[in-house]
C-alpha cells in the first residue's frame, strides 16, 4: 500500500454492514399499524404462521416461560389487594 490507501474491507464485512444498513432504514420507514389497518387478512395469517412455527420448534419453552410470567403476575397482584404479602 502506497500514499496513505488503507486495507479494503473483506467481502464478509460489506454485506453484514449493508444488511444493518437495510434493515435500520426499513424500520424506520415502516409504519406496522397502517399496514395491517390496510391489510388484516395477510397480516393474521402471517402471525397465526409465526405462531405455529414458534409453537412446533419452542412450544415446551413457550409454556413455561408464560407460566411463570402468569404466576408471578397473580401472586403480586394478589399482594398488592390484600396490601400484605401473603404469597
Amino acid at each position: 500500500m502506497t500514499g496513505g490507501e488503507t486495507m479494503p474491507e473483506t467481502p464478509t464485512d460489506r454485506p453484514t454492514e449493508r444488511a444493518v444498513d437495510t434493515e435500520e432504514a426499513l424500520l424506520e420507514d415502516l409504519d406496522w399499524q397502517d399496514l395491517v389497518r390496510r391489510h388484516p387478512w395477510p397480516a393474521l395469517a402471517l402471525a397465526a404462521l409465526g405462531g405455529f412455527i414458534l409453537a412446533r420448534r419452542r412450544g415446551p419453552e413457550v409454556v413455561e416461560s408464560l407460566s411463570g410470567y402468569a404466576a408471578e403476575t397473580v401472586v403480586s397482584n394478589v399482594n398488592q389487594i390484600l396490601g400484605d404479602e401473603i404469597l
